[in-house]
Parts: structure tokens; C-alpha cells; sequence
């Protein structure tokens, strides 16, 4: 049957027409957005698209920048290559040991290079930067854009234009010396590429940072003690106030430097009050203590010593909950500065990263007229003084640092830290001493730690030094002893690096030096390398030509003056070794006056006895220092030993049976005392005005001679 139809309703009409408009509402947005959102996908995916573009481009264009410097040192360089399949590149001249400059600004020294229109850059060894005559600043691109000296300069690292502003513009020099753009087409850079076929294009400057100090490690704060800031070998005791024309202040509020050192060393040196604050009151400010205390220098300069990373990354000291902490990147920096308000002109001499190999890359050159091709022989494997870079590992080893020394490696790996020569003293290896030893004490004033002395035992001493003490510890009339580090008594001869290498070990201070010294000009009378001593002066008379020939004892001897010129003492440094059977002995040099020359004089004597023939020797002494001033210590002149005749020409023999003995030194008469006033920083004889003696009248001592009579 059929139902009846049901009779609907206008307002059942009505909500079905609604509920229709409103899904084809619903369904229209659903649409609009389906379309706004693959609209903005699109955009998104065509800005990553262009962005990994960029991205590649950039990528490019540092692969070539950097492989043009590789090619450089390659054209500048002789390549040897090592058993570990790596290369050393050693220049073929100095100036190839510097990347080439060119396109630079004139007044921006830290400007190496920059993409350069018609590259003026010496070839070989420089390559062209390929660089288009369209410049970044001058010529704008086609829709108006362009980049600005002030933009370039970002970095502050180009000396500022308008030094009393706060913004980067650089010098008028920088601004008209721009780079230029280098056109990139699907087959690398071009010069002048036709337009349809580039696809980006780049421009940059290089700079170098390896002159600047690093503002991660230099700087030290107020309470730091002259003795602290003057030592050497650390970049820690730089003093920012000194920076050139625009020094980082440290002398009023605001401390800058107190203000780096609170911020950088938080945590080591516990800096009151927060940082940025300068108060007022000024006892407010940020690091504040550091004008009223000396810990938070005691504690930098403890740090500093301590260090065994390199500065690499901050201590692990918490304080506050906080360590310290560095620059990671050169923002950071300029950031800081920003904060702190010092002066932007200072950021051309600071960076945040200025590390170097700290491993020796010496390699001798040879001298304008020498006969000794110095250049050519360090590269061979017997050379005396070598390439350093080729002298590698050939047996594995535990280096002092406690590394292990892998075959192949640089065998010199670290420079040789010259504190270590305060372990060298006269009463022998310096952990012997008690804290009360006056040596001790110097040592302490010096700015030595006691860390340090205490470091300095006898196996160190060996192992760095080659010496053993030749007696009791704490005796000065014991000489140190070379033996080299495997010896067990006096040696005859420094060994070379390659020997060295081939004993598994480190090389010691004097073979450092011997490797380091052209071995020409050490000694006389002697045969040119690749002999076993150098090339001096041949022929003519010398005094006393067996030392003098010997490279040995005059390499001992530079040495032994060296550690003479680091400690606080004034007694010289003596080394015994043994080149041929009999125990020489090589002596320091102190700051004291020495003999320069000698006058012989002879006639009637005219104190006691007249009537014999007597010879006088005027004394004349020189305090060859700079700046020498008053004796630092009583200083005296004796006589000592005997007198003989040579027999013979060059290659003296000594007459043993015709000399005669004089003094011993210790009978009245025998010394003279120069006065404490005397500096003797010009050459003076001997009188009554530097000295004091008492006349004893004698043969074999000091008197004072009468003034000779004028002639009429």
C-alpha cells in the first residue's frame, strides 16, 4: 500500500537549506585553506629550495677560497712526503711562509686579501680570486640591493672611520676597497661569464687573527703583582691597557678589565655584585673586590700557572652555581663590548680564538755568503740542524706530558717551556731545596710557584735537561753534569734529533739548542757539517783553541747562560762533559762585570824588591748587560792558579815544565773587593775607586801602583 506523504514544513525546509549552505560553507574553507595552505608550502619549499641554494653556493665558494690558499702554500712549498702518508710542505723561501696580500686596504693590517677585480696577487705562488669587475658596494644588482662598507665591517676587525661612534664604519681606505663579486656558472667561477649562464655569484675578505690576542685568555686583574704579570710564556699577563692607541682602561671606573676577568673567570675569581653594574655607588659596581682585594688576583695567577689545557676551555671551578665561561664565537664578543661600553677601536686587536701549533716548524736558511748550504742539508737524515718537521717518531714513547708519542708524528711536538730552567740552581735540582733556602726564597720572589720547584726533581732534570748534579744536593761547589737523558755519566757530544728519534725519546734542552744554532758558527778550527763540529774560524791565532773548537762546549755554555740569565742568583752555572777523556768544564754568564782585557806592564819592582824584574797585570771590567746598574751582590777579583808558557803556534800546548805557581786566592792580598756603587757599565780598569784591597806587597797579589812620574 502506498503511504500517505507526510506534508513538511517551511521551517523543516528552511534548516535543511541551512545545513546545505552551511557544508558548502564548511566545504568552501575546507577548499580556500587546502589552497592557502599548499599556496604557503610552496613559498616554504621554494625558500628552503633557494635557501639550500644559498647554502651550496656558499659551500662553494669556501671549497674554492680555501683550496686557492692550499694551492698557494702547494706553489710556495718543496712537499716531502712522510711513512704516515702525510705531507710536509717546507717553503721555498720566508716570504711563502705568510699567505700572500693582495687587493688590501691601506691602514688594515689584519686584512689578508679580497676578491679583487684583475687580481694584482703574485703568481705563483698566489692564485687569482677569479673576481668580476662588479662591485659589492658600488654597483647595486638589479633589484637595488647592495652591501656596505659598514656591513662588511661588521666584525670591527678594519680600523674604524670615525673613531668617537659605536658603529663599524670603516676607514675611507676600506670603503673605497671593497670586493668585488666572483660570477659562478654550472662549470665553476668565471671572470666574465656570459650572463645566461650564471647561477650566483659570491664575494668575500680574509682576514688574519693570528696577530691579535685572544680575549679568552689575555688580561689580568687589579692586585696582579709586577713579579706575576712580567713572567713569560703566557698570553694571560697581556696587559689590555696597553693595547696600541686604544687600550681597554683598567685605572677608573668603569674597570674595564676587572669587568672582563669578573665575567670571563666567574667562577675563579668571585666577583662581587652583578654584572653589568658600575654603580653609583661605586661599591655596587661589578667586580668591585678586585680594588680592595688581593684574592681574586692570587687566584688568577694560581689558574694561569696551573693551566694544563691550553686555555682550550674554562676550569672546571663552580661558584654561585656558575663556572667560568668564554667567547664562543666573535658576536659574543662585540656583544660584550656592547655591554660594557669600552671602546669599539680596541676590537681590531682582540679576538676569540687565536691558537697556533705550539710544535717548532724551524727550518734553517742559508746565510748570504756562507759556504754551508744550511737549507739544502736539513733535509737530509743526518742533518745537525733540520727541518724540524721532518724529524718524526720512529718508535713510540711516553712524552714528559704523558701522551703517548705516535710513529710518525713531529718527534718535537710542544716547545720546550722555559719555565722548567728555574729547576736548574747551584745547589742543585731545585725540589732539594727547603722552603727556607734563600734560593728558594728568590725563586718564590721571581714569581716562580711552588708548584714548580717542586717539580724540578732529579729525574725531570735528567729527562729535560740531561744533568745530573755532581755531588750532594745543597752543595755549591758541585758542577751540574751533562750526560743526556740515558746517560749515566759525563757525555762527549749533544746528540742529533735523528739519534734521538731512533733512542725513543724526547730530545733535551741542548739538543734543542744544538738543533736549533747553525752548526757553523759554533766553535774554531773545526770541520763544516756534515762533520761532528762546525765551521768556524780557520786558521789565524786563537787562545786556547782545544775549547774553542769544540761545538759541545759552546753549546754547553750558551746553555749554562741562558739558565744564568732565568734564575734570581748570581753565581754562574757551571756543566761538566767529557769529549775525549779529561772533564771540561762550561760556565754561565751573570749579570756581573767580567774581564774584557788585560794590560801587562813590566819593569824595576818599586816595593820590596827593587832590584828584580817584576810584571804587573792592569785589570779592565765590563758589565756587558743592559741598563747594568750597582752590583746586586759583593762581588770579588782573585788570584788563582798558576802561569806557564805555550809552546807552539795555533794549537797551543802547554809547557808544563816551565810554569810556576802564583796564588790559591785565600792569602791576604790575593782578592780585591769592587765596591757595591761600581756598575761597571762601561769598560773601567781596576783603581782605588771601584775597589777595595789591602796591600800586602807580595808576588801574586793585588797592590796598588804608584802613579808614574811626569816627564819633564
Amino acid at each position: 500500500m502506498n503511504w500517505l506523504r507526510k506534508r513538511v514544513s517551511a521551517r523543516q525546509r528552511g534548516a535543511a537549506l541551512i545545513i546545505v549552505l552551511a557544508f558548502v560553507v564548511l566545504l568552501t574553507g575546507l577548499g580556500i585553506a587546502y589552497l592557502s595552505r599548499t599556496t604557503s608550502d610552496r613559498q616554504v619549499a621554494h625558500s628552503s629550495f633557494n635557501q639550500s641554494n644559498a647554502d651550496q653556493l656558499a659551500q662553494s665558494a669556501m671549497d674554492n677560497i680555501i683550496g686557492d690558499l692550499r694551492q698557494e702554500i702547494a706553489n710556495g712549498s718543496i712537499p716531502t712526503s712522510e711513512a704516515d702518508g702525510s705531507t710536509v710542505y717546507m717553503p721555498t723561501a720566508t716570504s711563502n711562509m705568510v699567505p700572500q696580500r693582495s687587493g688590501n686596504a691601506v691602514g688594515a693590517p689584519n686584512l689578508i686579501r679580497r676578491s679583487v677585480r684583475a687580481d694584482p696577487i703574485l703568481v705563483p705562488p698566489g692564485v687569482p680570486s677569479r673576481a668580476s669587475a662588479v662591485n659589492s658596494k658600488d654597483d647595486a644588482s638589479a633589484n637595488g640591493r647592495y652591501v656596505t662598507s659598514t656591513k662588511w665591517n661588521g666584525h670591527y676587525l678594519v680600523p674604524k672611520g670615525n673613531i668617537a661612534t659605536d658603529d663599524s664604519s670603516p676607514i675611507p681606505a676600506f670603503d673605497s676597497a671593497t670586493p668585488d663579486w666572483v660570477f659562478v656558472t654550472d662549470e665553476g667561477a668565471a671572470v666574465n661569464p656570459p650572463r645566461s649562464s650564471v647561477i650566483g655569484r659570491y664575494a668575500y675578505v680574509v682576514y688574519t687573527e693570528g696577530g691579535l690576542l685572544d680575549v679568552n685568555v689575555a688580561g689580568y686583574p687589579t692586585g696582579t703583582t709586577t713579579t706575576q704579570s712580567g713572567r713569560k710564556g703566557s698570553v694571560a699577563f697581556a696587559d689590555l691597557t696597553a693595547l696600541g692607541a686604544y687600550p681597554i682602561p683598567n685605572s677608573s671606573s668603569p674597570y674595564q678589565v676587572d669587568r672582563l676577568v669578573g665575567w670571563r673567570n666567574f667562577a675563579t675569581t668571585r666577583p662581587s655584585n652583578n654584572f653589568p653594574d658600575t654603580g653609583p655607588p661605586a661599591n655596587k659596581a661589578f667586580a668591585y673586590n678586585f680594588q680592595t682585594d688581593i684574592a681574586p688576583a692570587t687566584a688568577f695567577y694560581n689558574y694561569v700557572i696551573n693551566n694544563t689545557n691550553g686555555f682550550l676551555s674554562p676550569s672546571g671551578a663552580m661558584w654561585l652555581g656558575r663556572t667560568d665561561q668564554s667567547f664562543i664565537q666573535r658576536q659574543e664578543l662585540i656583544a660584550f663590548r656592547n655591554a660594557t661600553q669600552f671602546s669599539p677601536n680596541a676590537l681590531q686587536n682582540i679576538s676569540t680564538f687565536s691558537r697556533e701549533t705550539n710544535a717548532p716548524s724551524f727550518s734553517p736558511s742559508t746565510p748570504a755568503g756562507s759556504t754551508i748550504d744550511y737549507a739544502a742539508l736539513a733535509r737530509t737524515s743526518t742533518a745537525i740542524n733540520p727541518n724540524f718537521l721532518l724529524r718524526r717518531v720512529t718508535t713510540s714513547f711516553t712524552r714528559f706530558d704523558g701522551t703517548t708519542a705516535v710513529v710518525g708524528e713531529p718527534l718535537v711536538k710542544t716547545r720546550f717551556p722555559l719555565s722548567r730552567l728555574a729547576w736548574i740552581t747551584y745547589k742543585g735540582p731545585s725540589a732539594s731545596l727547603a722552603i727556607t733556602d734563600p734560593v728558594y726564597v728568590a725563586l718564590i720572589n721571581a714569581g716562580v710557584s711552588p708548584a714548580m720547584i717542586q717539580d724540578g726533581t732529579p729525574t725531570n732534570v735528567k729527562r729535560c735537561f740531561g744533568l745530573i748534579f755532581g755531588g750532594a744536593s745543597g752543595d755549591p761547589l758541585n758542577p751540574w753534569v751533562y750526560t743526556n737523558p740515558t746517560g749515566a755519566s759525563a757525555t762527549n757530544r749533544i746528540m742529533r734529533l735523528d739519534e734521538v728519534a731512533a733512542a725513543g725519546r724526547e730530545p733535551d734542552f741542548f739538543e734543542l739548542l744544538q738543533a736549533g744554532i747553525l752548526n757553523g758558527s759554533l766553535g774554531q778550527n773545526s770541520a763544516p757539517p756534515p762533520g761532528t763540529s762546525g765551521g768556524g774560524v780557520t786558521g789565524g791565532n786563537v787562545w786556547d783553541t782545544n775549547y774553542m773548537s769544540s761545538t759541545a762546549h759552546h753549546l754547553l755554555s750558551i746553555g749554562a747562560a741562558i739558565i744564568d740569565q732565568a734564575d734570581p742568583d748570581s753565581i754562574p752555572t757551571r756543566i761538566q762533559f767529557n769529549p775525549s777523556g779529561t772533564v771540561w768544564t762550561a760556565y754561565g754568564v751573570e749579570n756581573l762585570p767580567y774581564i774584557t782585557q788585560t794590560y801587562p806592564i813590566a819593569g824595576a819592582s818599586f816595593d820590596n824588591y827593587p832590584i828584580q824584574w817584576a810584571t804587573y797585570l792592569l785589570f779592565q771590567l765590563w758589565n756587558p748587560h743592559q741598563n747594568a746598574g750597582p752590583l746586586p751582590v759583593p762581588v770579588r777579583l782573585r788570584v788563582d792558579g798558576g802561569i806557564g808558557i805555550y809552546r807552539g803556534g795555533n794549537g797551543q800546548i802547554w809547557n808544563t815544565g816551565n810554569s810556576a805557581f802564583v796564588a790559591n786566592g785565600t792569602s791576604p792580598g790575593q782578592s780585591v773587593t769592587l765596591k757595591s756603587s761600581a756598575s761597571f757599565s762601561v769598560p773601567a780598569p781596576l783603581s782605588n775607586q771601584n775597589t777595595t784591597v789591602t796591600n800586602a806587597g807580595l808576588p801574586g797579589t793585588f797592590g796598588a801602583l804608584p802613579v808614574p812620574p811626569i816627564p819633564p
